[in-house]
């Protein structure tokens, strides 16, 4: 299989460079090579189809001879998680990416006309990169040891956190986005080739759009898998992972809005061609730190480095490299077009708006960063002064598990504080703009029409705001004005938003995309805001068997623990109100041998305005006072007995034909201290059980007999009992934190419907753009072109 897989990539590789090659001669007037650089595209798409079509054949078929097959499968796998477990490691999430990639491609093809070979040069050299990276991660190498070809019976299993229905969904979509992110790319760089400064945006935006909706849908999905599976507690943690694909997000948010500008009037070209090169090669990058290892020690997921760090590197200059360069040798040429002067005007809101998102995208990948920034020799000590002041730092130890010793070389971190401290009053500036800005238009504005338009959702909002104030006063938590601001004005500019939605839709049901789009993004930081301001903090609740223990308006009664048969634990709770059980939670908490962690994942109970958040921490088994599970050198108590552990005793194992296992103690009681050495005498070969093992106890001060019953010599421990005491059994204990999260459902609708707002206006786009190219007027469901900013404009 190693030799077939390689050639089909090897295949894929010569056919994506073929097209680019052939394509670009057709630049040279080559029209022959046309027909070369189609087929090379075509031949590409079907290679890593055969590649996918080989690698789901030998995950289904339990090949574990193939090492990737072996690392993230296993039998006990069900089929659909041996499917995704395609993409479940690097070499799997390259042949997804390529993947996508060609699929795009294919709709190219015919669909471009002039742009066609130096679009698809461009995309296919792009595609080459990324087979290159699949042929270095070569998901077909065979499995061996000590360079002994081997084929085991089983596999490692799939990573419990990946064992999860998102697995299946979340990482193809992310990696559309990321796919699709290169077609702007492509077109920009072609625009600069052709010195084509209007026609290439027509073409891209669409995809742009359809680039911003898969990556935003990955981020809440990644996000949703995070809240309900991984127990953060929460569905972002500002992880870099996360951060490294918010980054491309926030500045391709604030392309599409550059692209129109430049749609509508011209303006914004050098920055149109600025912000597509910046968005590719943050994705690029965003790849970069997540395949390289380079922040291995500062993220809660799993980096490690895979023999990519050098040629991704490379790349990652390479391409910024060809970009600068590009926009470099163009640059005097793009001809410029004023945008308005006046303040109060679509084009002032969208640059200041555009000018926040690159800001926010700058602090929040400064913060990602910072583990490399840091790690340059002579800045790390610096600069960590400077942070180390202000925000809270990590020296590469929070993630580290126990026993991880702090950078000695300057490098550190920086976590949730820097975000949470930064962020906030950036994203206030831009949801003030979202107020107002719908409501311009492009070059001037009729002043007394928008004050109309303000006045309803103004008067909402002000509601929503003394609502919010009553609501925080009467439950005795602390006014958040941050907080209260946010509310208000996210209600603001929904209510402006909203008001746009019903006065464009006279106008055609598709030309509401973009404000639907700000509807959602409102909904969403309306729910951050309630589920993390006004979320009651943990809760820390302990609840014995059979018990019923009350907190947060709830009541919990712990039912037991039990097993899975695949070998999870989990605790059974019932969850009740007024004596009624609402809510049966059995959130998951076991040792996971495989990542050698403890895997805790919580019980969400969803409400309509709220959501139950409880998260496991500790289970304690039914524990007998009579008995001590002891280490060695451990002291504990046992009645009115201190036990200290001192040793095995090794003199006094087989003797004779008997094997003896004492244990030396030091007993305090009543003043006096004594030695004892319980033992446990086997006797090899006896069928009467009472006899193969027997109990050597020493009577105690007091008169009871201690006895050693049971010991463990791998971990050193022993099991001590005191007969006679009679001291009652503790029952087993679920120990698990609580927390309400009001307005979660506002962050998952949120995105949701922006999301829907992106692709309404990627099929608009799509439908004028190509009626530009047919000459005539756009039509379809959109209906007339007259535009609803019109009615607030001064001319």
């Amino acid at each position: 299989m190693y030799l077939l897989g390689t050639i089909i990539i090897l295949i894929a590789i010569a056919a994506a460079l073929l097209a680019s090659v052939s394509y670009g001669l057709v630049t040279r007037g080559n029209t022959a090579m046309l027909p070369y650089g189609r087929i090379g595209t075509r031949v590409a798409l079907g290679a890593v189809l055969a590649v996918v079509a080989l690698l789901a054949y030998l995950f289904v078929n339990q090949r574990y001879d193939i090492d990737y097959v072996y690392n993230y499968s296993s039998k006990d796998l069900e089929m659909a998680f041996r499917v995704a477990a395609l993409w479940a490691g690097q070499p799997g999430s390259f042949v997804v990416w390529a993947l996508w990639g060609l699929v795009a491609a294919q709709l190219l093809i015919r669909r471009t006309r002039q742009n066609e070979p130096y679009v698809m040069s461009v995309l296919m050299l792009i595609q080459a990169g990324l087979l290159v990276f699949m042929l270095v991660r070569n998901p077909f190498v065979p499995y061996t040891e000590n360079g002994v070809m081997l084929s085991p019976p089983d596999g490692k299993g799939l990573n419990p956190t990946l064992h999860n229905l998102w697995m299946i969904i979340h990482p193809p979509i992310l990696f559309v986005g990321y796919a699709l992110i290169a077609l702007p790319f492509s077109f920009a760089i072609a625009g600069l080739w052709r010195r084509d400064y209007d026609g290439w945006v027509r073409d891209a935006l669409p995809w742009a759009l359809a680039a911003w909706a898969f990556l935003g849908l990955a981020l809440l999905l990644g996000g949703y898998w995070a809240y309900e599976t991984l127990g953060w507690g929460g569905y972002w943690g500002w992880d870099p992972v996360e951060n490294s694909a918010l980054v491309p997000w926030l500045t391709t948010t604030a392309l599409i809005h550059s692209m129109l500008m430049q749609r509508t009037h011209g303006g914004l070209r050098k920055t149109n061609f600025a912000l597509a090169v910046l968005s590719f090669v943050l994705v690029f990058y965003a790849s970069f730190l997540t395949r390289t290892g380079v922040l291995s020690s500062f993220s809660v997921h799993s980096f490690v480095a895979e023999g990519l760090k050098t040629i991704m590197t490379s790349a990652l200059v390479l391409i910024i490299i060809a970009g600068v360069a590009a926009l470099a040798w163009r640059w005097r040429d793009i001809p410029s077009k004023p945008i308005s002067e006046k303040l109060l005007s679509r084009d002032s809101f969208f640059v200041l708006s555009i000018i926040g998102l690159l800001v926010i995208a700058a602090v929040i990948l400064l913060g990602t960063s910072m583990p490399i920034i840091s790690g340059i020799p002579g800045i790390g000590a610096g600069l960590q002064q400077a942070l180390g002041s202000m925000f809270q730092l990590d020296d590469g130890t929070t993630y580290g598990g126990v026993g991880t010793t702090p950078f000695q070389d300057g490098r550190f971190g920086l976590v949730g504080s820097f975000y949470t401290t930064t962020v906030p009053p950036l994203g206030l500036i831009l949801t003030t703009l979202l107020i107002v800005g719908p409501l311009l238009g492009w070059r001037d504005t009729n002043v007394r029409a928008m004050a109309r338009a303000l006045r309803w959702p103004g008067a909402v909002a002000v509601v929503v705001m003394c609502a919010s104030i009553g609501l925080v006063a009467w439950s005795g938590r602390e006014l958040q004005p941050i907080s209260l601001l946010y509310l208000g004005l996210v209600t603001f500019a929904a209510g402006t938003n909203l008001v746009m939605i019903i006065r464009t839709v006279r106008g055609g049901w598709m030309r509401i995309g973009g404000y639907l789009a700000h509807v959602g993004l409102m909904l969403l930081l309306a729910g951050v805001v309630g589920s993390s301001a006004y979320a009651t903090p943990d809760q820390t609740v302990v609840i014995p068997e059979g018990q019923k223990v009350s907190a947060l308006g709830y009541d919990y009664v712990f039912e037991g623990w039990f097993e899975t048969p695949d070998g999870k634990g989990k605790m059974d709770l019932s969850i009740q109100q007024n004596g009624q059980e609402v809510f049966r939670a059995q959130p998951q908490l076991y040792f996971n041998n495989r990542m050698g962690a403890t895997m805790a994942t919580p019980a969400v109970r969803s409400e309509l305005f709220r959501d139950l958040y409880i998260s496991p921490v500790e289970w304690q088994p039914a524990r007998d006072q009579n008995k001590a599970i002891m280490g060695k050198g451990e002291t504990k108590s046992i009645g009115p007995y201190k036990i200290t552990f001192v040793d095995f005793d090794a003199q006094m194992a087989h003797v004779d034909t008997e094997a003896k296992v004492a244990a030396q103690i030091k007993v305090e009681y009543q003043g006096q201290t004594i030695d004892a050495s319980p033992a446990i005498t086997l006797t090899p070969g006896e069928v009467d059980m009472s006899k193969a093992i027997q109990m050597k106890p020493v009577d105690l001060p007091g008169g009871h007999p201690i006895v050693l019953e049971n010991v463990d010599p791998n971990q050193m421990q022993a099991i001590f009992r005191i007969d006679g005491l009679n001291l009652p059994t503790d029952p087993q204990t679920a120990v698990v934190t609580v927390s309400l999260k009001p307005g979660i459902v506002l962050v998952w609708a949120g995105v949701l419907v922006g999301v829907a707002g992106g692709l309404l206006a990627m099929v608009r786009r799509t439908l004028e753009g190509r009626a530009k190219q047919r000459g005539v007027p756009a039509a379809g469901p959109q209906g007339s072109v007259p535009g609803v900013a019109s009615t607030f404009t001064a001319e």
